[in-house]
C-alpha cells in the first residue's frame, strides 16, 4: 500500500529537525566562543607575566601556575615534547589529552612566545592536569553531572519546542480538517448555504472560491440538461413529420413507381428518420435526473432482440449480410429498467447493422447477457475511418457512446472486443 505524503507530518518533521540543527549548532558555537574566550584570556595573563617577570638564562621562574623562561631549553620537558619551538610573537598554543569526542578534555597544556620591553625573549607555559584538578574538587564526578545536565537541558528545550509546534499545528490544523469536511459533504442541496466561518481569513477566502467555483458549474450544467431536454422535446416535431411525409411517399410509390435514384434518396431519409428520432428518445431519457427513473420491471429480451432486429433489417436493404439471432425461451424475463434497456439494444442492433457492409452479424442471448458479433472483410466500427463510398450514416458512432454512459449508470456489464474484420460488444443487463 503506498503511503501518501501528508503536508502537515512534512512540516511537523521540518520544523522540528530545523529547529534541532539550529539548536546543536548554536550550541557547538556558544561552545566555540567561550573557549575562544578563555583562550584569550590567558593569552592576556601570559602576556602580562613576560612583561614584568624577571628572569634569567637557566633560572626559569614560576608564578601563578605558569612557567617563565629567557630559553627555550628551560621549559618544562612536556611543553618540549608537545611543542616545536615557537618563534610568533603572541600566538597561544595549545595542546589536549581527551578521550573521546564529548567527554572533557582531562590534561591541558599550553605555551606562548613574547618579547619583554628590553626585546628580550620570553616563553611563557602553562601546565593543567586532570588529578590536580580533581584534588581540588570537593566531587570527582562534578563534570560528568554537568555534562549530562547540559545534554538533559537540550534535550528538554527540544521536546518543549516539539510540545509546542503540535499544538500550533493543531490549532491551524482544525479549521482545515473542517475545511476539508464541509467540502466533501457540498451537494446540491447545501450548496445554496453560506460558508461557515473557518477562524483564519484564507480559509474562508478559499471556502468562498470552492463554492462559487461549484455554483458555476452547477448552473453550466443545468443550463446544458435544460437545453438538452428542450431540443429532445422540439425535435420530436420535425421528426415525426418527416417520417409521416415518407412512409406517404412509399404508399405513392406503390402506384407512381419511384425511380431507382429517387428509392435510393427515400431510403436514406427513411433511415435518417428513424436514428434521428432513437437518438432523441435517447438523449431525451439521459436529461433525466436520477430520481425521475423509473423502478425495474419484468422485461422479455428474446422477445425484444427478435422484434428490434426486424424492426431494424431496413438497414440492410442491398447488402449482404446475413444475421443469426440465438436467444432463450422466449417465457424468460429479467427484472430491470425497460427504457434504458430497450434504447441500448436498438442502439447496440443498429451499429452493428449500420456498419457491416458484407459479412454476418450474430445476436445471442443468454439470460441476462447478450452478445452482438458482427463480422466481416468491410465491417466499419465507430474507431475505424469514415469511407467516402458509403451511404451517410446519422449517428456514426455516437450510439455506442450512448449506450455506454446509460450502461455506466446502471452499473451493467459491458465488454467491447474490436478486432480486425470483427466487432464484439456485450452487455449484462443483470
Amino acid at each position: 500500500m503506498k503511503i501518501r505524503p501528508s503536508l502537515r507530518l512534512y512540516f511537523f518533521a521540518t520544523m522540528v529537525l530545523l529547529s534541532s540543527l539550529m539548536a546543536i549548532g548554536f550550541s557547538f558555537l556558544s561552545v566555540n566562543y567561550f573557549i575562544d574566550g578563555l583562550d584569550r584570556g590567558l593569552n592576556g595573563v601570559m602576556h602580562a607575566l613576560s612583561q614584568s617577570t624577571e628572569v634569567k638564562n637557566g633560572e626559569p621562574a614560576e608564578m601563578i601556575g605558569f612557567k617563565i623562561a629567557s630559553r627555550w631549553e628551560d621549559m618544562p620537558s612536556e611543553i618540549q615534547q608537545r611543542f616545536t619551538k615557537p618563534t610568533e610573537i603572541g600566538v597561544l598554543q595549545k595542546s589536549k589529552v581527551k578521550p573521546s569526542f564529548f567527554s572533557m578534555p582531562e590534561d591541558l597544556y599550553f605555551v606562548a612566545y613574547f618579547q619583554n620591553p628590553a626585546g628580550e625573549p620570553r616563553y611563557v607555559s602553562r601546565i593543567m592536569l586532570e588529578k590536580e584538578r580533581l584534588k581540588k574538587q570537593s566531587s570527582p564526578d562534578k563534570p560528568i553531572k554537568k555534562l549530562a545536565w547540559i545534554a538533559l537541558t537540550g534535550v528538554t528545550a527540544i521536546a518543549l519546542f516539539t510540545f509546542f509546534l503540535f499544538m500550533v499545528m493543531k490549532k491551524i490544523a482544525k479549521p482545515v480538517e473542517s475545511l476539508r469536511g464541509w467540502a466533501k459533504s457540498l451537494n446540491q442541496k447545501n450548496l445554496q448555504n453560506t460558508p461557515p466561518d473557518f477562524t483564519y481569513n484564507e480559509l474562508n477566502t478559499l471556502a468562498t472560491l470552492i463554492r462559487s467555483s461549484l455554483l458555476s458549474a452547477h448552473d453550466s450544467l443545468e443550463r446544458e440538461q435544460r437545453f438538452l431536454s428542450y431540443a429532445s422535446h422540439e425535435l420530436r416535431t420535425p421528426i415525426s413529420v418527416i417520417r409521416s411525409n415518407v412512409e406517404l411517399l412509399n404508399r405513392l410509390s406503390e402506384k407512381a413507381p419511384l425511380s431507382d435514384k429517387q428509392q435510393l434518396t427515400l431510403q436514406r431519409i427513411e433511415r435518417a428518420g428513424l436514428t434521428m428520432s432513437d437518438l432523441t428518445e435517447t438523449l431525451l431519457w439521459l436529461s433525466r435526473n436520477d430520481d425521475q427513473q423509473s423502478a425495474p420491471e419484468p422485461v422479455n429480451l428474446a422477445e425484444k432482440i427478435t422484434t428490434l432486429g426486424n424492426e431494424l433489417d431496413y438497414l440492410l436493404n442491398s447488402k449482404q449480410v446475413e444475421v443469426l439471432i440465438n436467444t432463450d425461451n422466449q417465457n424468460t424475463t429479467i427484472n430491470t429498467e425497460a427504457t434504458a434497456c430497450h434504447i441500448v439494444l436498438t442502439n447496440l442492433i443498429r451499429n452493428a447493422y449500420q456498419h457491416t457492409q458484407q459479412g454476418q452479424v450474430r445476436i445471442t442471448q443468454q439470460g441476462s447477457r447478450v452478445i452482438i458479433v458482427n463480422s466481416s472483410e468491410q465491417t466499419d466500427t465507430p474507431h475505424t475511418a469514415n469511407n467516402t463510398n458509403k451511404p451517410a450514416n446519422i449517428g456514426y458512432g455516437l450510439g455506442l457512446e450512448l449506450s455506454e454512459k446509460i450502461i455506466k449508470r446502471h452499473g451493467w456489464v459491458y465488454e467491447v472486443n474490436d478486432m480486425p474484420g470483427r466487432y464484439e460488444v456485450v452487455v449484462d443487463f443483470s
